[in-house]
């Protein structure tokens, strides 16, 4: 009999995250055998995170805002419980863990220093909780129409280097907002002060032992540790030197003190009305920058998430998730947030992914925000400096440091400058120069791509009409008269030149060009410019008598084009792809030119009487079908007359034309020899004259009559190798 772990496993097994109730899975962690270790890890998450909550809320309100601290630590971490609730409860992926992040803080942060300066007293404190309120608000509401219209690949189209000199930069300013947390100064007297003994040397310490820890892939529970040794041993080491409470307090090495009423975690909806809405205003650009840069963070973190467990997560789904919790954390004041990767991937990796252990957590920063003012007040300052300063180094270390493998030294020398942007100038002014600095080169880079993918001329590739055979040798003679151009990829103002200087060598270096055919099947789209320089191209080609065609133009191409193909008519015509484009340059080749006669015939004349016996002549009609794709090989045409066109008939799809036949040509011979279906329909397009041999009259004649049988089989292999030949001349030149 199963037990009743093993019936919960197998539940979870056969239901999946997206479609299992949040609450019910929350139930199942907290059955006997399981919840032990979801409380263990649960409360883990939930100390270290709280920690986090409070160093972030002390990063915005410092300096000016530090009597808001109470307040701001208040509605960060009941909003980031709030955050984590909703996403523990509603996420496809089972352990997902969130809160309030680092990276908007440290932005938000910035934006509160500039609101102190310009609102005094408690009422910039209640316009900073406003402005968090709305920048969370407006998150979620993003999060949610990105998931509503399935944008979750969005990030892919913003470069790596500016994401990550975003990032570098956060890493940055949290260093920064660290160090002067920790008060530090440059100068003897403050590293030796009484200050900097209580809090300066021990955060930076405690810091970089967290930096150490996390680059050497401690387990997570060591950091519970850390934490633990830190705030005990500073007690311990400041009863020993007998300074209680009180005057730690006045010296400035504890958190604190907070106000006898609490940290009153409501106070966002009464501080709307005394909020100072010009001031939020003026802040617009840092609130868009936050706009911009969570959600590429998520987005970026999602895709590691993927990685890290080895499983697909729907993106779009986790959008309208985190979009849901912002919402959630908004209506209490407090910052963005969504996943925490490496407290999910730890959930993951120890329990397999359950809803358990960020639901305690949520519940314990709950606990303390609402009754936790006593708690806080034992916190060391150097703790919440050193946290700070770890997550500062990390976001540096890991963009600055380990991501420049993955990157060529143009880009990293491109987030570099976006960090030393931030750092010197502005985090706005970052963001600016770094989106400027991409995208010109993006245009560098895109506009060193070749253009043209394949150059060829008519005397390498030939149309799909197979004309007989004087007309054919004739047309490979002057085939140098025609070049055909294969473009591909976005034609702009950066690659656009690249025509105009190839159809610049062509004039100089080929003697007698005639005609130029753009292919325009693999072009995604052309910009104004290049419409400009391409009417420079086609006055280049009336000056020297060259009529250019424009082959497989997409509808908007055509539009594009339409004014050019009006007003140079004599110069620019347009066909509906590549292999009608060279026909129709063929056909004016042979139109009212002087070359020798031509055999119409499909068979030699000593040949042709010795097949008489098995040939039945033939007349088809214009439209009359020789053979339908799918049906038995009605035996070999000899075409002595007239005009068919060879298609392959596809369901639900515009037919293709794989050629064109002529009069003195053969067609059938492949389904003849394989006495298999036709692979392809063929429908006269003028009346035709014809021999057929049928599968019985060629059974007969490969029975009685060896000699001739043999002089035909060696007829069909001259025909069959002439098409390979011209197949394979063709291929060698695509390959270059």
């Amino acid at each position: 009999m199963a037990t009743p772990d093993q019936a919960i496993d197998h539940a979870d097994q056969s239901l999946s995250d997206g479609g299992q109730s949040g609450v019910r899975s929350v139930l199942q962690d907290f059955a006997p055998g399981r919840l032990p270790t979801t409380i263990a890890v649960g409360v883990m998450l939930g100390l270290v995170n709280a920690l986090l909550g409070v160093a972030l809320m002390s990063l915005v309100f410092s300096g000016d805002l530090a009597d808001g601290l109470a307040v701001g630590i208040a509605v960060g971490l009941l909003g980031s419980a709030a955050a984590a609730l909703v996403i523990a409860l509603t996420s496809g992926f089972a352990g997902m863990y969130a809160g309030i992040q680092d990276n908007s803080a440290a932005i938000i942060a910035l934006a509160a220093a500039s609101i102190a300066t310009a609102v005094v007293g408690p009422r910039a404190i209640d316009t900073v909780i406003v402005m968090m309120m709305v920048t969370s608000l407006a998150i979620g509401a993003v999060f949610l129409l990105m998931g509503r219209f399935r944008l979750g690949e969005i990030a892919r189209f913003v470069p790596f280097p500016v994401i990550g000199g975003l990032l570098a930069g956060t890493g940055y300013l949290i260093t920064v907002g660290a160090l002067d947390l920790l008060d530090f100064d440059v100068s003897i007297d403050a590293f030796t002060s009484e200050l900097s003994l209580g809090l300066l040397w021990p955060g930076l310490a405690f810091g970089l032992i967290f930096v150490v820890a996390a680059y050497r892939d401690w387990p997570k529970p060591i950091f519970l540790g850390l934490l633990t040794v830190g705030i005990g041993g500073f007690h311990i080491v400041t009863r020993v030197l007998d300074v209680d409470q009180q005057e730690s307090l006045g010296r400035g090495w504890l958190l604190g003190p907070f106000p006898d009423g609490g940290l009153e975690p409501f106070r966002a909806i009464g501080a709307i009305a005394d909020a100072d809405w010009g001031a939020i205003g003026g802040e617009i650009a840092s609130l868009a920058t936050v706009l911009l840069l969570v959600p590429l963070t998520l987005l970026l973190y999602l895709s590691a998430l993927e990685v890290g467990t080895n499983s697909d997560v729907d993106v779009n789904d986790e959008l309208t998730s985190t979009g849901y919790a912002n919402l959630a954390a908004g209506v209490f004041g407090a910052p963005p947030g969504y996943l925490y990767l490496s407290d999910t991937l730890i959930v993951n990796r120890l329990l397999g992914g359950r809803r358990g252990p960020p639901v305690i957590a949520a519940l314990l920063i709950l606990g303390v925000a609402l009754v936790g003012s006593a708690v806080l007040e034992l916190i060391p300052q150097f703790v919440i400096g050193g946290v700070l300063l770890f997550y500062g180094l990390e976001f540096m270390i890991e963009w600055l440091w380990t991501a420049r493998r993955r990157m060529t030294r143009l880009d990293y020398g491109l987030m570099v400058g976006i960090v030393l942007i931030i750092a010197t100038v502005g985090f706005l002014p970052g963001v600016a120069v770094g989106l400027a600095a991409a995208i010109t080169l993006f245009v560098y880079r895109y506009s060193r791509i070749e253009v043209v993918k394949h150059s060829l001329t008519a005397r390498d590739h030939q149309s799909n009409i197979e004309r007989p055979l004087g007309d054919a040798e004739y047309l490979r003679s002057v085939g140098d008269q025609v070049v055909i151009l294969e473009l591909q990829g976005f034609i702009f103002f950066g690659t656009a030149n690249q025509i105009l200087d190839r159809m610049k060598h062509l004039i100089q270096d080929i003697v007698g060009v005639r005609y130029v055919i753009f292919g325009f099947r693999l072009v995604s789209g052309v910009d104004s410019s290049a419409v400009a320089l391409f009417e420079r191209i086609t006055l280049l080609a009336r000056d020297h008598d060259i009529t250019l065609v424009f082959a497989g133009l997409r509808p908007t191409g055509r539009e594009q084009f339409a004014d050019l193909l009006a007003e140079y008519a004599d110069v620019v015509v347009e066909q509906r792809d590549l292999d009608h484009a060279t026909a129709w340059c063929e056909d004016h080749l042979l139109a009212n030119v002087d070359r020798p006669e031509t055999n119409s015939r499909a068979l030699p004349d000593g040949l042709a009487a010795k097949l008489s016996p098995y040939l039945e002549p033939r007349t088809l009609a214009e439209g009359e079908r020789f053979m339908t794709q799918g049906d038995p090989t009605p035996g070999i045409y000899l075409l002595t007359s007239g005009r068919a066109t060879v298609l392959l008939e596809r369901e639900n799809e515009e037919d293709v034309r794989l050629r064109t036949i002529h009069e003195g040509t053969v067609l059938g011979e492949i389904g003849l020899y394989r006495n298999e279906p036709c692979t392809a329909t063929v429908i006269a397009e003028t009346e035709c004259d014809v021999l057929q041999m049928t599968p019985e009259a060629f059974e007969v004649l490969c029975s009685t009559d060896h000699k001739v049988a043999g002089e035909f089989h060696i007829f069909v292999a001259r025909i069959l190798a002439s098409r390979v030949s011209h197949g394979d001349r063709t291929i060698q030149v695509l390959r270059g």
